[in-house]
Protein backbone atom coordinates (compact mmCIF):
# COMPACT_ATOMS: atom_id res chain seq x y z
CA UNK A 1 0.00 0.00 0.00
CA UNK A 2 1.82 3.27 -1.26
CA UNK A 3 -0.78 5.96 -1.44
CA UNK A 4 -3.08 6.74 1.47
CA UNK A 5 -3.25 10.47 1.49
CA UNK A 6 -3.60 11.95 -2.09
CA UNK A 7 -5.96 14.75 -2.48
CA UNK A 8 -9.12 14.16 -5.06
CA UNK A 9 -8.37 15.24 -8.14
CA UNK A 10 -4.39 15.30 -7.53
CA UNK A 11 -2.67 12.53 -10.18
CA UNK A 12 1.48 12.33 -10.01
CA UNK A 13 1.95 13.90 -13.04
CA UNK A 14 5.44 12.20 -14.24
CA UNK A 15 6.94 13.37 -17.36
CA UNK A 16 7.40 9.83 -18.62
CA UNK A 17 9.64 9.79 -22.06
CA UNK A 18 11.42 7.53 -23.97
CA UNK A 19 14.48 9.35 -23.15
CA UNK A 20 17.06 8.81 -20.10
CA UNK A 21 15.84 11.16 -18.31
CA UNK A 22 12.10 12.33 -16.56
CA UNK A 23 11.47 15.32 -15.48
CA UNK A 24 9.02 17.74 -13.44
CA UNK A 25 8.65 21.22 -13.19
CA UNK A 26 8.24 22.20 -9.19
CA UNK A 27 4.98 23.85 -8.03
CA UNK A 28 2.79 24.40 -5.23
CA UNK A 29 -0.30 22.41 -4.05
CA UNK A 30 -2.19 21.73 -1.49
CA UNK A 31 -0.88 18.91 0.32
CA UNK A 32 -2.28 17.06 3.95
CA UNK A 33 0.69 16.43 6.55
CA UNK A 34 0.48 12.92 8.12
CA UNK A 35 2.09 10.42 10.78
CA UNK A 36 2.29 7.27 9.05
CA UNK A 37 1.21 3.89 11.47
CA UNK A 38 0.74 0.39 11.44
CA UNK A 39 -1.05 -1.99 13.26
CA UNK A 40 -4.24 -3.89 13.48
CA UNK A 41 -8.21 -3.91 13.63
CA UNK A 42 -10.02 -5.04 16.82
CA UNK A 43 -13.62 -5.29 17.89
CA UNK A 44 -13.88 -1.92 20.02
CA UNK A 45 -14.15 -4.60 23.28
CA UNK A 46 -12.82 -7.87 22.80
CA UNK A 47 -11.68 -9.99 25.79
CA UNK A 48 -9.15 -13.25 25.57
CA UNK A 49 -10.34 -15.66 27.88
CA UNK A 50 -7.16 -17.80 29.13
CA UNK A 51 -6.33 -20.59 31.44
CA UNK A 52 -4.85 -19.84 35.00
CA UNK A 53 -2.57 -22.71 35.06
CA UNK A 54 -1.93 -25.66 32.73
CA UNK A 55 -5.04 -27.61 32.38
CA UNK A 56 -7.06 -30.18 30.05
CA UNK A 57 -9.06 -28.30 27.83
CA UNK A 58 -12.63 -30.62 28.40
CA UNK A 59 -15.47 -28.74 26.54
CA UNK A 60 -15.58 -25.75 23.90
CA UNK A 61 -19.79 -25.26 23.74
CA UNK A 62 -19.47 -22.73 20.95
CA UNK A 63 -17.82 -22.20 17.55
CA UNK A 64 -16.30 -19.18 15.85
CA UNK A 65 -18.93 -16.92 15.11
CA UNK A 66 -21.51 -17.86 17.50
CA UNK A 67 -23.11 -15.02 19.40
CA UNK A 68 -23.46 -15.33 22.83
CA UNK A 69 -25.29 -14.02 26.09
CA UNK A 70 -22.75 -12.44 29.29
CA UNK A 71 -22.33 -15.22 31.32
CA UNK A 72 -22.73 -17.87 28.67
CA UNK A 73 -20.13 -20.92 29.16
CA UNK A 74 -17.47 -20.62 26.31
CA UNK A 75 -15.31 -22.98 27.73
CA UNK A 76 -14.13 -25.79 30.52
CA UNK A 77 -11.55 -26.89 31.30
CA UNK A 78 -9.84 -29.71 33.80
CA UNK A 79 -10.55 -33.22 34.13
CA UNK A 80 -13.55 -35.49 33.65
CA UNK A 81 -13.21 -36.46 37.33
CA UNK A 82 -13.32 -32.58 38.28
CA UNK A 83 -16.50 -32.13 36.64
CA UNK A 84 -17.94 -35.44 37.83
CA UNK A 85 -17.51 -34.39 41.70
CA UNK A 86 -18.81 -30.99 41.48
CA UNK A 87 -22.01 -32.99 39.73
CA UNK A 88 -22.12 -34.96 42.94
CA UNK A 89 -21.47 -31.80 44.84
CA UNK A 90 -24.55 -29.82 43.29
CA UNK A 91 -26.63 -33.22 43.79
CA UNK A 92 -25.46 -33.35 47.74
CA UNK A 93 -27.05 -29.80 47.77
CA UNK A 94 -29.97 -30.07 46.15
CA UNK A 95 -30.80 -33.27 48.42
CA UNK A 96 -29.62 -31.52 51.60
CA UNK A 97 -32.07 -28.73 50.77
CA UNK A 98 -34.81 -31.04 50.17
CA UNK A 99 -34.53 -33.12 53.03
CA UNK A 100 -34.20 -29.44 55.36
CA UNK A 101 -37.69 -28.21 54.48
CA UNK A 102 -40.34 -28.36 56.20
CA UNK A 103 -42.41 -30.41 54.06
CA UNK A 104 -39.18 -33.28 53.89
CA UNK A 105 -40.52 -37.19 54.50
CA UNK A 106 -38.37 -37.05 57.95
CA UNK A 107 -39.62 -34.24 59.73
CA UNK A 108 -43.20 -34.48 58.14
CA UNK A 109 -43.24 -38.11 60.41
CA UNK A 110 -41.75 -36.47 62.92
CA UNK A 111 -44.56 -33.99 63.06
CA UNK A 112 -47.35 -36.77 62.59
CA UNK A 113 -46.15 -38.47 65.56
CA UNK A 114 -45.68 -34.73 67.73
CA UNK A 115 -49.30 -34.01 66.70
CA UNK A 116 -50.64 -37.86 68.01
CA UNK A 117 -48.46 -37.30 71.18
CA UNK A 118 -50.09 -34.09 71.74
CA UNK A 119 -53.70 -35.39 71.63
CA UNK A 120 -52.35 -38.33 74.00
CA UNK A 121 -51.11 -36.01 76.13
CA UNK A 122 -54.45 -34.12 76.66
CA UNK A 123 -56.07 -36.92 76.59
CA UNK A 124 -54.12 -38.27 79.98
CA UNK A 125 -53.89 -34.95 81.42
CA UNK A 126 -58.16 -34.43 81.44
CA UNK A 127 -58.24 -38.23 82.82
CA UNK A 128 -55.80 -37.30 86.00
CA UNK A 129 -58.01 -34.61 86.47
CA UNK A 130 -61.12 -36.47 86.75
CA UNK A 131 -59.34 -39.36 88.72
CA UNK A 132 -58.32 -36.77 91.33
CA UNK A 133 -61.31 -35.66 92.15
CA UNK A 134 -63.30 -39.09 91.99
CA UNK A 135 -61.00 -39.65 94.65
CA UNK A 136 -61.57 -37.03 96.78
CA UNK A 137 -65.17 -38.23 97.06
CA UNK A 138 -63.99 -41.98 97.15
CA UNK A 139 -65.34 -42.54 94.09
CA UNK A 140 -62.74 -44.35 92.67
CA UNK A 141 -59.27 -45.32 94.98
CA UNK A 142 -56.43 -42.95 95.41
CA UNK A 143 -54.15 -45.77 93.54
CA UNK A 144 -55.90 -45.20 90.72
CA UNK A 145 -56.16 -41.59 90.92
CA UNK A 146 -52.14 -41.45 91.05
CA UNK A 147 -51.80 -43.85 88.51
CA UNK A 148 -53.83 -41.29 85.89
CA UNK A 149 -51.56 -38.70 87.00
CA UNK A 150 -48.46 -40.95 86.41
CA UNK A 151 -50.01 -41.72 82.86
CA UNK A 152 -50.30 -37.77 82.19
CA UNK A 153 -47.21 -37.12 83.25
CA UNK A 154 -45.76 -39.72 81.17
CA UNK A 155 -47.75 -37.98 78.29
CA UNK A 156 -46.45 -34.95 78.93
CA UNK A 157 -42.69 -36.25 78.88
CA UNK A 158 -43.13 -38.08 75.75
CA UNK A 159 -44.92 -34.86 73.85
CA UNK A 160 -41.61 -32.71 74.76
CA UNK A 161 -39.29 -35.16 74.08
CA UNK A 162 -40.42 -35.52 70.11
CA UNK A 163 -40.80 -31.68 70.19
CA UNK A 164 -37.26 -31.57 71.07
CA UNK A 165 -35.74 -34.57 68.64
CA UNK A 166 -37.83 -32.32 66.00
CA UNK A 167 -35.76 -28.96 66.55
CA UNK A 168 -32.80 -31.76 66.81
CA UNK A 169 -33.67 -32.97 63.17
CA UNK A 170 -33.89 -29.45 61.91
CA UNK A 171 -31.10 -28.53 63.00
CA UNK A 172 -29.18 -31.51 61.75
CA UNK A 173 -30.66 -31.30 58.89
CA UNK A 174 -29.67 -27.50 58.30
CA UNK A 175 -26.40 -28.63 59.27
CA UNK A 176 -25.82 -31.14 56.86
CA UNK A 177 -27.24 -28.30 53.70
CA UNK A 178 -24.62 -26.03 54.79
CA UNK A 179 -21.66 -28.42 55.17
CA UNK A 180 -22.55 -29.58 51.73
CA UNK A 181 -22.73 -26.00 50.53
CA UNK A 182 -19.94 -24.98 52.03
CA UNK A 183 -18.17 -28.13 50.26
CA UNK A 184 -19.54 -27.13 46.71
CA UNK A 185 -18.68 -23.43 47.46
CA UNK A 186 -15.07 -24.84 48.10
CA UNK A 187 -14.98 -26.78 45.43
CA UNK A 188 -16.34 -24.48 43.04
CA UNK A 189 -13.85 -21.71 44.16
CA UNK A 190 -10.73 -23.91 43.21
CA UNK A 191 -12.58 -24.04 40.02
CA UNK A 192 -12.56 -21.02 39.03
CA UNK A 193 -10.67 -19.72 36.26
CA UNK A 194 -11.61 -23.14 35.00
CA UNK A 195 -15.34 -22.68 33.48
CA UNK A 196 -14.78 -19.86 31.47
CA UNK A 197 -17.90 -17.52 30.58
CA UNK A 198 -18.70 -14.23 28.36
CA UNK A 199 -18.10 -11.27 29.96
CA UNK A 200 -20.26 -9.27 27.24
CA UNK A 201 -23.39 -10.39 25.20
CA UNK A 202 -21.00 -10.41 22.15
CA UNK A 203 -19.44 -12.78 18.99
CA UNK A 204 -17.24 -15.58 19.44
CA UNK A 205 -14.18 -14.83 16.76
CA UNK A 206 -11.54 -17.26 17.87
CA UNK A 207 -11.44 -20.31 18.93
CA UNK A 208 -7.24 -20.96 20.24
CA UNK A 209 -7.81 -24.79 20.89
CA UNK A 210 -9.40 -27.86 20.31
CA UNK A 211 -11.31 -30.56 23.18
CA UNK A 212 -8.62 -32.70 24.75
CA UNK A 213 -5.49 -30.18 24.07
CA UNK A 214 -3.69 -29.21 27.03
CA UNK A 215 -3.96 -25.17 27.96
CA UNK A 216 -1.11 -23.44 29.35
CA UNK A 217 -1.07 -20.96 32.38
CA UNK A 218 -2.33 -17.98 30.26
CA UNK A 219 -2.81 -19.23 27.27
CA UNK A 220 -6.09 -17.85 25.17
CA UNK A 221 -8.66 -20.04 24.95
CA UNK A 222 -11.44 -18.00 23.61
CA UNK A 223 -11.57 -14.33 22.08
CA UNK A 224 -14.89 -12.94 22.52
CA UNK A 225 -16.02 -8.86 21.41
CA UNK A 226 -19.00 -6.78 20.91
CA UNK A 227 -19.55 -7.23 16.90
CA UNK A 228 -20.45 -4.38 14.90
CA UNK A 229 -18.10 -1.40 16.29
CA UNK A 230 -13.87 -1.83 15.73
CA UNK A 231 -10.91 0.31 16.55
CA UNK A 232 -7.54 0.77 15.14
CA UNK A 233 -4.55 -0.50 17.71
CA UNK A 234 -1.14 0.99 15.44
CA UNK A 235 2.17 2.13 16.59
CA UNK A 236 3.79 5.23 16.11
CA UNK A 237 7.06 5.55 15.98
CA UNK A 238 8.37 7.27 19.38
CA UNK A 239 10.27 10.37 16.52
CA UNK A 240 5.94 11.09 15.42
CA UNK A 241 4.16 10.64 18.75
CA UNK A 242 4.19 14.42 19.50
CA UNK A 243 2.54 15.38 16.75
CA UNK A 244 -0.51 12.95 17.48
CA UNK A 245 -3.77 14.29 19.34
CA UNK A 246 -7.09 13.27 20.23
CA UNK A 247 -9.94 13.36 17.21
CA UNK A 248 -7.29 13.81 14.57
CA UNK A 249 -8.51 12.00 11.32
CA UNK A 250 -6.81 8.59 10.18
CA UNK A 251 -7.16 7.20 6.71
CA UNK A 252 -6.22 3.34 6.72
CA UNK A 253 -6.28 0.40 4.37
CA UNK A 254 -6.45 -2.80 5.04
CA UNK A 255 -5.62 -5.90 2.64
CA UNK A 256 -9.09 -7.72 3.06
CA UNK A 257 -10.74 -5.10 1.01
CA UNK A 258 -7.69 -3.95 -0.95
CA UNK A 259 -7.81 -0.74 -2.25
CA UNK A 260 -10.57 0.69 -0.36
CA UNK A 261 -10.01 3.32 2.59
CA UNK A 262 -11.41 3.77 5.46
CA UNK A 263 -11.90 6.46 7.79
CA UNK A 264 -11.17 6.24 12.04
CA UNK A 265 -10.37 9.18 14.51
CA UNK A 266 -7.79 9.05 17.56
CA UNK A 267 -9.18 8.56 21.06
CA UNK A 268 -6.86 7.57 22.78
CA UNK A 269 -2.65 7.67 23.54
CA UNK A 270 -1.06 5.21 25.54
CA UNK A 271 1.85 7.67 27.21
CA UNK A 272 4.22 3.95 27.09
CA UNK A 273 7.11 3.24 24.97
CA UNK A 274 7.43 0.07 23.65
CA UNK A 275 11.19 -0.63 23.91
CA UNK A 276 11.01 -3.29 21.42
CA UNK A 277 9.79 -1.55 18.81
CA UNK A 278 10.37 2.32 19.89
CA UNK A 279 6.78 3.31 19.54
CA UNK A 280 3.82 3.94 21.33
CA UNK A 281 0.12 2.74 20.73
CA UNK A 282 -2.40 4.72 19.03
CA UNK A 283 -6.20 3.60 19.24
CA UNK A 284 -8.99 4.90 17.11
CA UNK A 285 -12.31 4.15 16.73
CA UNK A 286 -13.46 3.24 12.67
CA UNK A 287 -16.18 4.86 11.60
CA UNK A 288 -16.92 2.97 9.10
CA UNK A 289 -19.62 0.20 9.61
CA UNK A 290 -18.03 -2.13 7.07
CA UNK A 291 -17.39 -6.43 7.98
CA UNK A 292 -14.20 -5.81 9.18
CA UNK A 293 -11.91 -8.89 10.50
CA UNK A 294 -10.23 -8.77 13.76
CA UNK A 295 -6.61 -8.87 13.85
CA UNK A 296 -6.65 -8.11 10.01
CA UNK A 297 -2.92 -5.84 9.47
CA UNK A 298 -3.65 -2.02 8.72
CA UNK A 299 -1.85 0.16 7.75
CA UNK A 300 -2.13 4.39 7.60
CA UNK A 301 -1.94 8.45 8.13
CA UNK A 302 -3.14 10.29 11.03
CA UNK A 303 -3.57 13.21 9.51
CA UNK A 304 -1.59 16.04 12.03
CA UNK A 305 -2.61 19.24 9.32
CA UNK A 306 -4.93 19.85 6.65
CA UNK A 307 -4.41 21.55 3.45
CA UNK A 308 -1.24 22.73 3.83
CA UNK A 309 0.66 24.55 0.61
CA UNK A 310 3.71 24.65 -0.61
CA UNK A 311 6.38 23.50 -2.92
CA UNK A 312 6.23 19.91 -4.13
CA UNK A 313 8.18 17.59 -5.95
CA UNK A 314 7.16 13.64 -6.35
CA UNK A 315 8.93 11.71 -3.85
CA UNK A 316 10.70 9.45 -6.60
CA UNK A 317 12.33 12.78 -7.45
CA UNK A 318 13.98 12.78 -3.76
CA UNK A 319 17.36 11.06 -3.38
CA UNK A 320 19.62 9.75 -0.21
CA UNK A 321 20.43 13.12 1.62
CA UNK A 322 17.39 15.45 0.62
CA UNK A 323 18.85 16.17 -2.58
CA UNK A 324 17.81 16.32 -6.24
CA UNK A 325 19.09 16.84 -9.79
CA UNK A 326 18.51 20.02 -10.81
CA UNK A 327 17.68 20.72 -14.66
CA UNK A 328 20.00 23.78 -16.14
CA UNK A 329 19.61 23.57 -19.57
CA UNK A 330 20.77 20.70 -20.90
CA UNK A 331 23.05 19.92 -17.84
CA UNK A 332 22.13 18.16 -13.92
CA UNK A 333 23.13 19.58 -10.58
CA UNK A 334 22.81 17.58 -8.36
CA UNK A 335 21.00 20.36 -5.61
CA UNK A 336 20.55 19.73 -1.50
CA UNK A 337 16.80 20.46 -0.70
CA UNK A 338 15.24 21.26 2.90
CA UNK A 339 12.17 18.72 3.11
CA UNK A 340 8.82 19.16 5.00
CA UNK A 341 5.79 17.61 4.81
CA UNK A 342 5.77 13.78 3.35
CA UNK A 343 2.00 13.07 1.71
CA UNK A 344 1.69 10.21 -0.21
CA UNK A 345 3.71 10.40 -3.48
CA UNK A 346 4.63 13.93 -2.63
CA UNK A 347 7.46 15.28 -0.49
CA UNK A 348 7.06 19.37 0.28
CA UNK A 349 10.31 21.27 -0.54
CA UNK A 350 10.91 24.34 2.54
CA UNK A 351 14.22 25.49 0.17
CA UNK A 352 16.49 24.81 -2.19
CA UNK A 353 14.05 25.18 -5.58
CA UNK A 354 11.64 27.70 -6.50
CA UNK A 355 8.57 28.17 -8.25
CA UNK A 356 9.01 26.45 -11.80
CA UNK A 357 12.76 25.06 -11.61
CA UNK A 358 12.72 21.53 -13.30
CA UNK A 359 13.91 18.77 -11.49
CA UNK A 360 14.71 14.91 -12.84
CA UNK A 361 15.13 11.61 -12.58
CA UNK A 362 18.70 10.37 -13.71
CA UNK A 363 18.72 6.90 -15.22
CA UNK A 364 21.00 4.50 -13.36
CA UNK A 365 21.62 7.20 -9.87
Amino acid sequence: MKTLLTLAGIGLLLLACKSKTATYTVQSRTLNEAVYASGEIMPEAYYFLKANSADLLLKVPVKEGDNVKQNEILAVLGTPSQLEQVDILHRQVALAGSNAQAGSAALTELKNRIALAKTQQEQDALNADRYTELAKSKAVSEKDAEQARVQAASSATQYKTLQDQYKSLQNDLSGKLLQAQQQLAATSQSREGKVLKSPVDGRVYKVYLKTGELAQLNDPIVMVGIPGRFKLELLVDERDISKIRLDQKVYFETDVYKGKQFVATVNKIIPLLQKESRSFQVEAAVQDTALFYPQSSVEANIVVRERVTGLVVPSDYLMKGDSVYLQQGKELHKTAVVTGIRSGDWVEIKSGLKAGDVVAIKEGR
